[in-house]
């Protein structure tokens, strides 16, 4: 049931990143496509979040908790999660996140994060 919570989970911050990555698009005052792009940046990042908890408790019966953990995890359970999954993974670290979902900085930051999304959500 909890692995279930968080594949739904994914697929809703999956949806919402989006919705607002469309917003971003069609918006030109640039403070509102700024803030548009957070709330994008942030729910990838988070389908990203749910797709790994979920695979984590289907294939160990685990959660990872935080961040680092969950970092530490995806390493060290190689196995179950693909490389280009991994890669993405590990290049989206929270130096980037914090970058692009928090302080509002666009280029390849902000497209690292929505390709891991669609990575992600693949694994379902």
């Amino acid at each position: 049931m909890i692995g279930e919570i968080h594949k739904e989970a994914a697929k809703s911050h999956l949806k919402v990143g989006e919705e607002f990555y469309k917003k971003m698009q069609e918006e030109s005052d640039t403070n509102k496509k700024t803030a548009n792009m957070i709330v994008s940046a942030q729910n990838y990042f988070y389908c990203s979040v749910n797709v790994i908890e979920y695979i984590l408790f289907k294939e160990k019966k685990e959660h990872s908790f935080n961040h680092e953990n969950r970092f530490r995890k995806v390493k060290e359970y190689f196995n179950i999660f693909p490389s280009e999954f991994a890669e993405l993974y590990d290049k989206v670290d929270r130096d980037l996140r914090n970058k692009v979902a928090y302080r509002g900085e666009n280029s390849e930051k902000f497209e690292s994060l929505k390709k891991l999304a669609e990575s992600a959500i693949k694994l379902l």
